[in-house]
Formats: C-alpha cells, structure tokens, sequence
C-alpha cells in the first residue's frame, strides 16, 4: 500500500473525504496604520483575531498590513475580497484625518456613506460624562456608516466598529487600541459570526509536537506522505534549536478533532521515534525535569561559555529543586580547577575548549554535588575569539553519569545567542536521550 499498510490508506482516504464535507469559510485580516509598517507598535491584533477565528472554524489565508493611504488601503481590501469570505479591517475608525477605514470601505463597496444619530447621541453623551461640552465636528466622522451596515458596540472607547454584509461578502471595521479591540472581538464579533455562519459547532484544533536532534528537512524526508493530509494537516515549523510540528484537524468539536489527529500523531511518533520529546505543549527543559522526578533523579551543572544559562532553563521548571542540585559557571581557567578539579596539565595541553575538559567538568559537578548526572560545557560562542582549529560556534558538551561520561562535539551556527541557546538545547536532549536508555522509557 503507499504508506506501508492498509490502514494507514484507509485512513488518509476517510479523512480526506471528511474534509471535503465539512466547509470552512476563510477570512483575511488587514491591519491598517502607517505605525505598524514603521515598527513604532507590534501588531498583536491580527494574532489574537486569528486564534479566535480558527476556534469557529474560519480560517485565516491571508494577512494584509497597509499603511494610512487611501488608495493603497482601497487595493488591499479590493485584493481581500476577491480571495476571502470574510474580510477584518483593524485600525483607522478614529477621528482625525488619517482614519480613512471607513470612507475606503464605503468606497470600495461603491455605497454611501451616512451619519448614525444614534451613535452621534452616544459620543455625545459620552464626552459630557467627561465634563467636554466643546466636542469637536471632527469627532463625529465616528458616527458614519456605510448604508446597510450595523455598527457594533466599543463599551472602551468613542470609535464603533462596523459590520457590512454585501452579496457574499462580509466587511467587518474595528478600533485599532487592543484595550478596545480585544473585548470588542470576544464580547460582539465572535458571537455575531457564529449567528452568520450558522455553525457554531465548528472548530479547528491543534496539537503540537516538539522535535528535538532533528532538523526540519529530515523531518519532513520522513513524513512527506503524512504531510499531503489536508483534515488534518501537518505542518513543520523551525523554531530556534528544535522543530514543532502542528497537526490540525477540522471538525465538529474538539473531541472529534482530536479523533481525526489521533492516529496521525501516532504515526509520526512511529517515525520519528524518540526525536519526538512532547506532544503536549511542555518544552524540552520540563521535559526533562519531569523525567529526573520521574527516575528520582538528580542533575548538576557546570557551563562556560552558556553562563548559566542552562541551570537557569531548568531552575524555572516548577518543581525543578527535587532534580536540580546545584550549578558552576566557571568561566575563567583558575575557576575550573578550583570549583570542579579540572586538571590544569589538562588545560594546558588541550585548552579550555576541548573535548577532555568538558568531562572533566562533568565529572568534578558530578562529584562536588553527589549527583546522578553532571553536565558540562565548554566552548566559542563568539563573536571573537575562534581561530581554524577551533572556530566560533564549537562547543563540547559532556554528560557524566554511572555508566562513565560522554561528550559530544557541536559546532553551532548563528550569533553569540544562538549558539548558547543551541548549547543548552543540546545538552538537555543529550540528558534526556541518557535517561530514557537507562530506564528503557
């Protein structure tokens, strides 16, 4: 069969049949303000609405960002309706003059545009709450609305947002402000594209899986047929020193996703074996500590050039100071020998950045702390300082443990962080990789 047996076919055959009968509209955001295209505010909108948008089952194709232009804002929404169901405007609805959302989307819909006396009473009302009895003309651009369309209540702001249906079509406007924005998508625009879609049984949901002494390419040489699912889906994601993948299904309920991932998460553990660390969301450090407490366990920590940095990935794990006994950042010479009886003809011969001190930092760690595991780290994490033999971004890491001590040779690429980040993440795959051999887990 061509994927190894019947049924796996079978599967990916029902499960693509699935997809088909189940519709999803999809939607496409565009974020509105010269500010964002300039990175003076980070765009936190768009990924809040999207996350929100796929627990109703829309999904999010595109995601547009266009600065405070009235003809470049009227392509981009032009281009947005000729390609999704759903259109979100975020931004633009304010006073002044450079708030052109509305009169583009009245534009582009070629309606016009008409001032709301109700929404006039409550700006006005709202700034002689205030004790402003001078309101400027300018405030009441808020109040107008494309013919045909509702606005929608901003219980945190002046600015309304708007909801236009045209044909098939639907133009939905909204405050910029995420202390506006943000109740106004939970509290009136999620539960009025529930009554829309007329499904508010549909979700899409998502499980991630965690990757660790894999890259993305191999990765995906080994799951290539998995990855032609479209219900669920599969998808690599490089992350800095591992990669996720995330399988999403769509469906009638989240059980009845996790019905659909089920066998299509096993079959890539199958796979892809032990390189598969989590499939529950908890990184590789809790990984780990959950699996010291687990063996009753104990770890210590000797580093260099991460200084620190992994004793601090692990102390951060709630529960952590059961497994963790304690950590050396020993990064000058005289440190190593003092702290962690690292011999100093060892040193001298070999240098700090080899494959013999490493160990020995392990061992002494090891020894010092009366631990089961002691770990030890020692390398170039640049930007200076690497030379032919020994270039920035090599880095030893050692493992002492009961059965003697294995060390492991890296040489990381990236910048000064990368390699101490990748460092530590290779260290705690290599812990884990140990404890899993010596219990059989």
């Amino acid at each position: 069969m061509p994927f190894g047996n019947s049924f796996w076919w079978l599967f990916q055959r029902f499960t693509a049949w699935v997809g088909r009968i189940h519709f999803v509209a999809n939607a496409e955001i565009v974020s509105i303000g010269t500010e964002l295209l300039l990175g003076q505010i980070l765009d936190s909108d768009a990924p809040f609405l999207a996350q929100h948008l796929s627990s109703l089952g829309i999904s999010v194709f595109y995601r547009s960002t266009v600065g405070d232009n009235r003809n470049r804002i009227a392509d981009t929404l032009r281009l947005a309706l000729s390609r999704a169901d759903i259109v979100i405007c975020v931004g633009g609805l304010g006073p002044t003059q450079d708030d052109l959302t509305r009169e583009v989307i009245a534009d582009v819909m070629c309606i016009p545009l008409v001032r709301d006396a109700t929404v006039v009473a409550g700006l006005s009302a709202w700034f002689t709450r205030r004790g402003i009895v001078d309101i400027r003309p300018s405030i009441y651009r808020q109040a107008d609305v494309p013919l045909g369309g509702v606005t929608l209540p901003n219980a945190f702001g002046t600015a309304p947002g708007l909801w236009l249906e045209a044909g098939s079509k639907l133009v939905i406007a909204l405050p910029g402000p995420p202390s506006e924005f943000e109740p106004m998508v939970t509290s009136s625009v999620l539960p009025s594209l529930r009554r829309y879609l007329g499904q508010s049984d549909q979700v899409i949901h998502s499980q991630t899986l965690r990757l660790v002494g894999m890259g993305e390419a191999e990765a995906e040489s080994l799951l290539l047929d998995v990855m032609q699912g479209h219900n669920p889906s599969v998808a690599p994601y490089a992350k800095q020193a591992e990669v996720h993948l995330r399988v999403t299904a769509s469906a009638g309920s989240v059980e009845e996703a996790e019905l659909l991932m089920s066998p299509v998460v096993q079959e890539i553990r199958t796979r892809l074996g032990s390189c598969v660390y989590s499939i529950n969301g908890d990184d590789l450090e809790t990984t780990v500590v959950n699996l010291l407490d687990l063996s009753g366990e104990t770890v210590a920590t000797a580093e260099s050039c991460t200084g620190g940095l992994l004793a601090g990935r692990l102390t951060a794990v709630p529960g952590s100071s059961a497994v963790f006994e304690t950590g050396v950042v020993a990064y000058a010479n005289q440190t190593k020998v003092a702290f962690l009886d690292v011999s100093l003809s060892t040193l001298n011969a070999a240098g700090a950045v080899s494959s013999d001190v490493a160990g020995q930092m392990a061992l002494g760690i090891q020894r010092k702390a009366a631990s089961t595991y002691g770990i030890g780290i020692t390398g170039i994490a640049g930007p200076g300082g690497g030379d032919i033999d020994k270039p920035v971004g090599l880095v030893y890491i050692a493992l002492a443990h009961s059965g003697g001590v294995d060390v492991v040779r890296h040489v990381f690429t990236g910048d000064r962080n990368d390699v101490r980040v990748r460092s530590t993440q290779a260290a705690l795959g290599l812990l884990r990789a140990i404890i899993i051999k010596n219990h059989a887990l």
